[in-house]
């Protein structure tokens, strides 16, 4: 396989459920509780993917709360992949986000 070969070879597809596009507000949240707004672009039942507004460090595990029109919901998040201002993450645990002290 020539090196040209190589570059333009596609990506494994590794999503068990179909991406969906849409544009959510979100906050990513570090471990010390500190926010970072982010548009979430595509989601899926297990992932996501989140446009930052500025370019930041992400630990490897994090929260992603969604602001919905019922409210918002928290889910642990793996950070999988980064390119630039986006990011792909794992998602599990969804709960409901009960506010400051709940």
């Amino acid at each position: 396989m020539s090196n040209a070969e190589t570059f333009h070879k596609q990506p494994v597809e590794r999503r068990t459920d179909s991406r969906r596009a849409c544009l959510l507000r979100g906050d990513l949240i570090t471990s010390g509780g500190r926010g970072s707004p982010v548009a979430v672009m595509d989601l899926t039942a297990d992932g996501a993917r989140v446009a930052m507004q500025r370019p930041m460090l992400l630990p490897t595990r994090l929260t992603l709360r969604l602001s919905l029109s019922e409210g918002s919901v928290l889910y642990d998040a793996e950070l999988l992949w980064r390119s630039g201002l986006n990011a792909g993450l794992a998602l599990s645990g969804r709960r409901e986000d009960l506010g400051p002290g709940h």
